[in-house]
């Protein structure tokens, strides 16, 4: 268990229900015997809800003998607000089967929908269609050779000529230059 601060040890204290406060600190000593094993699977899973968080939150301060104030415990309340409590889903409605509802699918961590994952799909298939539009630079210039470069061709002798101009012009200018 981490300590709360250097040189302090927190209290090692069972985890309790909602509502513990309202009994008095007498009770709420670990009971040695087993739970027993629950016979069902719960469908959904247990939320650590705001009740929930400020009840261990102030069980805590008071099994520590913690006084404190108004302002303190309001700054625990946000404390508990901001790192004890899962964070809350927009309402937005959700744009499915767009490129931006797939964006948000990976932004919110989950799976994309099959419409969100076509949409995906095909903006990609159009994306390649529009680059490959680009009209190739004609052999003898700079681009073409770095075209050469890509697909792990052999230079021809016009794209090697232009890159060694190229290269000459630039170290040159920044001879120039310094």
């Amino acid at each position: 268990m981490r300590a709360a601060y250097p040189g302090h040890r927190l209290p090692d204290a069972p985890l309790m229900p909602t509502g513990v406060l309202e009994r008095p600190l007498e009770h709420t000593a670990p009971s040695r015997a087993r739970p027993a094993k629950a016979s069902t699977l719960a469908t959904e899973p247990e939320t650590y809800g705001h009740d929930r968080a400020l009840d261990a939150m102030l069980f805590a301060a008071r099994r520590m003998g913690i006084d404190a104030t108004d302002r303190q415990v309001a700054l625990l309340l946000g404390v508990a607000e901001r790192h004890l409590l899962p964070p809350e889903r927009d309402e937005e409605p959700f744009p499915h089967g767009t490129l931006r509802g797939y964006k948000r699918h990976a932004r919110l961590l989950e799976q994309a929908c099959d419409d969100c994952r076509e949409a995906c799909r095909l903006e990609a298939i159009a994306r390649r269609k529009r680059a490959g539009r680009r009209a190739q630079k004609p052999c003898g210039t700079e681009a073409a050779y770095h075209r050469h470069l890509r697909r792990w061709e052999k230079t021809c002798p016009p794209c090697r000529e232009a890159h060694r101009t190229y290269v000459r012009e630039y170290r040159a200018a920044r001879a120039a230059a310094a």
